[in-house]
């Protein structure tokens, strides 16, 4: 029976969970490693940085821990300065980390292979990406490829992040954004390791 590796995750917030875990297990399915997986969320907003120090502190009195962990924040137009911060805090902590910072959002990730959204939804009609940093640009983007597909995204399309992350061709992407080729070299790395 192989070893079993457990991955605890911290994210900003809703939108990153379903699909940030889909592809943990999508990661972790193509190299053969069994996974456990526990999450832990944020609010989001100013208060982040604070709950990812108080679940830091947390997370060093549990009995064990855990064998990688994952953080994903919205990098915010400054993807760099989030991602070293972030890493500031985390550096130590655990045996291994990943930290995803999409640049800008999150949603961009939902959006960046144009075919993964029709085959969710077969109607969506995903735009091609802002080509600078708008605030909201891809959470609109996103809400309005679904609503192509005469669907009301209730939670603004993060309901669909787990599906859309089981079809998305990670090559694709890694081509075309440089924050979510790192995020997914890193973990992977992470698992071999595990």
């Amino acid at each position: 029976m192989s070893r079993v590796c457990t991955v605890v995750r911290f994210f900003e917030d809703i939108a990153h969970e379903a699909f940030i875990t889909r592809l943990i297990q999508r990661a972790a399915q193509e190299q053969s490693k069994d996974v456990t997986i526990d999450t832990r969320n944020a609010t989001g907003g100013a208060k982040l940085w604070g709950e990812l120090k108080a679940f830091l502190r947390d997370l060093k009195q549990e009995t064990s821990l855990p064998d990688i962990l994952v953080v994903v924040i919205d990098g915010d137009c400054t993807p760099q300065e989030r991602y070293k911060r972030a890493e500031g805090l985390i550096q130590g902590q655990v045996p291994y980390y990943v930290i995803g910072v999409p640049d800008p959002h999150i949603e961009r990730w939902y959006l960046e292979d144009t075919k993964a959204l029709p085959q969710v939804l077969s109607d969506a009609q995903p735009n091609p990406p802002c080509p600078k940093c708008q605030k909201d640009w891809y959470k609109n983007a996103l809400r309005e490829a679904i609503r192509a597909a005469g669907v009301e995204p209730l939670l603004g399309g993060a309901e669909y992040g787990g599906d859309i992350a089981s079809v998305l061709d990670p090559i694709t992407i890694s081509r075309k954004d440089s924050s979510f080729d790192k995020f997914w070299k890193d973990l992977n790395n992470a698992l071999k390791q595990c």
